[in-house]
This record gives structure tokens, C-alpha cells and sequence, in this order.
């Protein structure tokens, strides 16, 4: 009779996210039925079963407790009492597998194809280990066998496209995980994965069609949202970031990073004035940084809270980082300009002209002059004033 084994796909999900094999994550569990003359029940095991079975199922109860090396040691009793023992065979294979040696766990396996040829579990058994061994050659050897009937084998396209991966070999891999959600059309991982693959090759279309399939298909995955909205707002498109960020920020209402990411794209986004309460969240959330301090200075120096915007770039400069230095010190001489003090406005700038900012420094010194301008014309004024 044809003996059929099957393979969990555990392990397969760990490769389909990037993860590499471990130990213990799949196994081939056999469902091949006793001899006819097998007893029917345990009252009479011991007079009807062979002692290949004996040791066979003893082994089942050492691996169902965990303990390999005696599962091991009654297997290979069983097989050497009968060599075309496939369950025996493929069940030891499982059990150094477990042990992490996997050489030996591909020979018993091998074995067992050969007694049973063609059986897709026992292909995948091997394939795996040879995935644990980085051995890619010979993995993909045997994954390759099970496209033969079906060119959109779930199983085999899925580690195909891991092993193109991890030899960066970008558009084959994308090719597998194409054919392998044939198959399984529901596979948001695969999405997720081949969203990341298109957005490395620059295609920003298909990053955000796979994106959006996944969360899709797996709408309480909220790792799909996060992927979507880092998209977003790695790409600069804020107005469809800040709605990402609404539902995270929901989901994950103590995540400062998702309030400051929303706090930012609202100021990108003519949402200005619903930027400072996401900013402010964050701050309460980290006790603040840099960024987030200069960008709520420039929000309130430009909905002209400049009082607000005094306090936020003097936060951000206490923090002695230095790499916003630029920004808070312009966005200080702002404020400052705006409330009338002039001397004091151009102290600031000069400051930004002296970190030589490539930005924020030529501004700078475009204020200084306008400060100066606005100085004479106070000055004026003041003496028009005594001769009224």
C-alpha cells in the first residue's frame, strides 16, 4: 500500500519572513495504517504486532515526551528489523532533525523516499534540512522536484523565492512568491514580503498594491498597517501616512513614534494645527528629543504661538544633542523677532551662521540683515516720535 507522509509547514513560515530555519519546526508525521494482522486493540499488542512495531510505537511515546535520543535509539531498532519501515524511517528523520543533525535526518528521510518515491512530505523534509545546512544547491534541488507536477506548488515556490533571497537574486525571488500566492491567495506574509521586494527594486506601485492585499487579507495584522504607513512617510506622500497613523496611534496609543510620525505628517499636510497635540504626546511619552522639539517650534512659531515656540526650541536645545542645533536656534531667533526683540533675534542667527548649516545657516543670514532692517526702522520711528 502506498505509504503517505506529511509535512507540517511550521518552518515554512519562518522562511516566508525572512527568518532563517530552526530546530524543531516541522516534522514528518506518518498516517501509514498497521498490517492487516495488526492488532485492532491493546489488549492483544503484544501478540500481534511485530517487533519492528513494538520499538516503532515506543518511539512515538519517547518523541511525544520530548525525548529524542531514546525515540532515536528504538527507530533504528525498528528499521534495522525491517529495513522498508518507511513510518520508521521518516520518524527518524524527524528526530535528528530535532537534535539539529540534520545530515542524518536527510539520509533517514532519503531512505524513506526511496521505499517511497515521489512523496511530497519526504521531498520537503529533505529540502528543509538542507535549508538548516545553507546548503542552497541541494536544497533547491529538491523543492525544483515538486514543481515538476505543479509550477505553483505553495511549498516549493515559498522556499525557492527564500533561498533567491538570500543570494540576492531579487526578481526570481519575486517570481516564486508570485506563483506561490496562486496557490495560496490569502498569504499575507507572501504579500507583505513581496511588497518589500518591489519597493527594493524601486517599483512603488506594486510595494503599495501587495501592502494594501495584506492588510486586506489580514486585517487584525496591524505589522501590515505599520509596513504601510513607514511607506508612506518614507516616501514623503504625509497625506496618506497621517490616516495610518490615526489607526495606530488607536492601536497603540502609548507608541511615541507613531504620535510623532502623525504629529509630522499633519504638519506636511496642511493639517497644521492637530501637528502640536501628537508632537506634545510624544514628548510626554520619551521625555523628548531633538527632532520632535524643532519640529513643534516651527509649527508654533508658524500658527504665531511664538511664546510656545520659545519654550519648544530651548527643550530641544537643553537636550545638548547638536544635531538640531541648527533649527531650534533659527526657530528661537524666530520667535524672538516676531515678540520685538531684535538684538536678541540676531544673537540666534548668528549662532545658526556659525554651525554652518546647509540649509538653515544662508537663512539665517538673510534674518540678520532683516533684523537689522526692522533695528533702523524701530529707530526711526523712535525719532519721528520727539519731533511730534
Amino acid at each position: 500500500m502506498k505509504k503517505m507522509l506529511f509535512v507540517s509547514t511550521a518552518l515554512l513560515l519562518l522562511f516566508s519572513m525572512g527568518c532563517g530555519p530552526t530546530a524543531g519546526s516541522y516534522g514528518v508525521m506518518s498516517n501509514i495504517d498497521r498490517p492487516e494482522d495488526a492488532a485492532a486493540n491493546s489488549n492483544d499488542f503484544d501478540n500481534t504486532m511485530t517487533p519492528a512495531e513494538i520499538s516503532y510505537q515506543s518511539a512515538q511515546q519517547f518523541l511525544t515526551a520530548g525525548k529524542h535520543a531514546e525515540a532515536i535509539t528504538n527507530l533504528e531498532n525498528a528499521v534495522s528489523l525491517n529495513p522498508e519501515y518507511v513510518a520508521a524511517w521518516s520518524q527518524l528523520g524527524t528526530a535528528y532533525t530535532n537534535l539539529k543533525d540534520y545530515e542524518k535526518g536527510i539520509a533517514a528521510y532519503e531512505t524513506a523516499l526511496e521505499l517511497s518515491a515521489g512523496d511530497e512530505g519526504l521531498i520537503s523534509a529533505i529540502g528543509y534540512n538542507y535549508l538548516h545546512l545553507e546548503n542552497w544547491p541541494k536544497a533547491q534541488e529538491y523543492f525544483n522536484m515538486l514543481l515538476v507536477k505543479d509550477e505553483n506548488h505553495y511549498n516549493a515556490n515559498v522556499n525557492l523565492a527564500f533561498i533567491a533571497q538570500r543570494q540576492d537574486r531579487t526578481e526570481e525571488a519575486i517570481s516564486h512568491y508570485e506563483k506561490a500566492l496562486i496557490s495560496n491567495p490569502d498569504d499575507a506574509t507572501t504579500m507583505g514580503t513581496l511588497a518589500g521586494l518591489y519597493d527594493k527594486l524601486g517599483n512603488k506601485e506594486k510595494k503599495f498594491e501587495y501592502l494594501a492585499r495584506a492588510i486586506k487579507a489580514e486585517p487584525e495584522n496591524h505589522a501590515f498597517k505599520k509596513q504601510l504607513g513607514r511607506a508612506y512617510f518614507n516616501d514623503k506622500d504625509y497625506a496618506n501616512a497621517a490616516p495610518i497613523y490615526e489607526e495606530l496611534v488607536t492601536i497603540y496609543p502609548d507608541n511615541a513614534d507613531f504620535h510623532q510620525r502623525l504629529g509630522y505628517s499633519y504638519s506636511q499636510s496642511n493639517r497644521e494645527s492637530e501637528a502640536p497635540a501628537e508632537l506634545e504626546k510624544a514628548i510626554e511619552l520619551t521625555g523628548g528629543d531633538a527632532f520632535t522639539y524643532a519640529i513643534l517650534a516651527k509649527i508654533y512659531n508658524d500658527n504665531k504661538n511664538y511664546n510656545k515656540a520659545l519654550t519648544a526650541a530651548k527643550n530641544g536645545l537643553a537636550l545638548k544633542i547638536g544635531q538640531q542645533d541648527a533649527i531650534l536656534y533659527y526657530q528661537w531667533g524666530y520667535a524672538l523677532s516676531k515678540l520685538g526683540n531684535f538684538e536678541e533675534a540676531i544673537y540666534k542667527f548668528e549662532k545658526v551662521v556659525s554651525l554652518r548649516d546647509p540649509q538653515w545657516s544662508g537663512y539665517a543670514e538673510k534674518e540678520i540683515a532683516r533684523q537689522e532692517a526692522l533695528i533702523k526702522q524701530r529707530e526711526a520711528k523712535k525719532e519721528q516720535e520727539l519731533y511730534e
